[in-house]
C-alpha cells in the first residue's frame, strides 16, 4: 500500500467486489423487546419452531396412530411408565449439560470478537493520540498513523475472513482489502512449504494469516523510532504493543473454538437419547385412560416442541458463526470499526487522508451519497441491532 499520497478521487467503485465488507445491517444475533410476550411467542425470525415443527407434527399424528390401531384392531403397544419417567432424567440432564456447554461456548465467541474489535479501535486511537501529543503533524507522521490505522484493519479484517470461511469459502489471503506490501507478505509461500515438508491447506494457511498481519503492525509500530520526527516513548510504544498482544489473545480464543468441537459422544448421546424419549412418548400415553386423545395430542406436541426444540438450540448454539438469524454477523460488525477507525484518521489527519483510507478498505470515496441507502440506515430492519437502539428502546412492538 502506497501511503506516500493520500486518495483523494477515485471512478472505480469497488463496494461490491466479492468478499469485501459493505454491509452495516447485521443479520444476527435477533434482538426482540422481553417486555412483549406476545410478540415474542408469535415472532417468526429466529424462532426455533420451523426446525422443530416438523417432528412436533409427525409426533401427533402418530399418537392418533396407535390410537387408531388399539381401537380398532386391538393392536396395544403400551409401554411402561416407570420406565419412562427415569429415561426422561437422564435425558432431561443430558439436555442440560448441552445447553450449558453451547451457552458457555457462545458467550466465550463473543467475548472474543468483543475483544478484537475494541483493542482495533484502542490501537489506532492510542497512536493517534500519541503521535499527535509530541506534534508529529508532518507528512512522514501521518503516512505513519494511515499505515498503523490500514494494517490494523487489515488485521481485523482477514481474522473475520478465517472466521467466515466455512460460510463465505474466501480465504484470508484473498480478501479484496489487502494490497501491495501487505498483500504480497500473506501470500502462501508454497515453495517453502514443500522445502520445509509443511502440509499445505487452504484453511491452515487462511488461520496463518492474522498472525503474519500482527507481525506487519508491530513492525510499523516499532518503526516510529525512524518515522516520527518526535518518536514516542517506551512506555507509549509498549502500551501500543500490547493492543495487539490483546487483540491476538482475542483470535487465538476464535482458533480454540474453531478447532476444538462439542465432543462427539456427548452429542451422539443427547441426539440418540432425545429423539428415542420424543418418539416413544405416545406409547406411554396409550396406558393414559383418564384423558381423551385431543389431550394426548396437544401434550405429546408440546413436549414434543421442549425437548426436540432444546435440542436443537444447543446445536444453534454451538456454531454462532453463519448466515442464519441467530449467528453473530462479525462482517457487519468489522465495517462499524472500520467506520469508527476512519472517522478517527479524519479528526485527526483530515477528510483526503480518510478518503485514502476509505479507498483501501474498498469504498468508492467519489461515489455520491445514496438517499435510499441513507433511510435504510435510519430505519433499519426489525429485530437488528440498530433497530434495537432505536425504536425498541423508545418502546416499539417487537412483531
Amino acid at each position: 500500500a502506497d501511503f506516500s499520497k493520500p486518495a483523494t478521487m477515485c471512478s472505480t467503485s469497488n463496494t461490491n467486489k466479492p468478499g469485501s465488507i459493505s454491509s452495516r445491517t447485521p443479520h444476527g444475533p435477533v434482538f426482540y423487546d422481553p417486555e412483549n410476550r406476545f410478540g415474542i411467542l408469535f415472532q417468526c425470525h429466529g424462532s426455533i419452531w420451523p426446525k422443530v415443527l416438523k417432528y412436533c407434527i409427525a409426533n401427533t399424528l402418530f399418537v392418533v396412530l396407535l390410537k387408531f390401531l388399539r381401537d380398532s384392531y386391538g393392536v396395544d403397544l403400551e409401554c411402561s411408565a416407570l420406565g419412562h419417567t427415569f429415561a426422561g432424567m437422564v435425558v432431561s440432564f443430558l439436555l442440560v449439560a448441552r445447553l450449558n456447554s453451547g451457552l458457555t461456548r457462545y458467550n466465550e465467541c463473543r467475548s472474543n470478537i468483543s475483544i478484537m474489535f475494541r483493542e482495533a479501535r484502542e490501537l489506532v486511537q492510542k497512536a493517534l493520540v500519541f503521535s499527535r501529543k509530541t506534534k508529529n503533524s508532518d507528512q512522514s507522521a501521518k503516512e505513519w498513523r494511515s499505515e498503523v490505522a490500514y494494517r490494523s484493519l487489515l488485521l481485523l479484517r482477514t481474522t473475520v475472513a478465517t472466521i467466515d470461511y466455512p460460510t463465505k469459502h474466501i480465504p484470508a489471503y484473498n480478501v479484496p482489502e489487502l494490497s501491495g506490501v501487505e498483500l504480497t507478505a500473506v501470500q502462501p509461500n508454497k515453495e517453502f512449504l514443500r522445502h520445509a515438508h509443511i502440509p499445505y491447506g487452504i484453511v491452515t494457511e487462511s488461520i496463518r494469516v492474522p498472525i503474519r498481519m500482527a507481525q506487519l503492525l508491530r513492525e510499523t509500530l516499532c518503526s516510529q523510532g525512524e518515522r516520527l520526527a518526535h518518536p514516542l516513548s517506551a512506555n507509549e510504544e509498549l502500551n501500543l504493543l500490547a493492543s495487539i498482544d490483546h487483540f491476538q489473545s482475542g483470535f487465538y480464543g476464535m482458533r480454540k473454538f474453531m478447532t476444538t468441537p462439542i465432543p462427539f459422544p456427548l452429542v451422539q448421546m443427547a441426539h440418540t437419547l432425545v429423539m428415542v424419549y420424543v418418539f416413544t412418548l405416545p406409547l406411554v400415553f396409550l396406558g393414559d385412560s383418564s384423558s381423551n386423545m385431543w389431550e394426548d395430542c396437544i401434550t405429546v406436541f408440546l413436549l414434543t416442541f421442549g425437548f426436540v426444540g432444546l435440542d436443537a438450540t444447543s446445536v444453534e448454539l454451538d456454531d454462532p458463526f453463519g448466515d442464519d438469524a441467530n449467528d453473530f454477523d462479525v462482517g457487519a460488525y468489522a465495517q462499524y470499526a472500520v467506520d469508527d477507525i476512519i472517522i478517527m484518521i479524519n479528526d485527526a489527519d483530515g477528510v483526503e487522508w480518510a478518503d485514502s483510507l476509505r479507498y483501501k478498505m474498498h469504498a468508492d470515496v467519489s461515489e455520491p451519497v445514496d438517499e435510499d441507502e441513507s433511510a435504510g440506515l435510519l430505519n433499519p430492519p426489525k429485530h437488528s441491532f440498530l433497530w434495537r437502539m432505536g425504536s425498541y428502546q423508545s418502546g416499539a412492538a417487537a412483531v
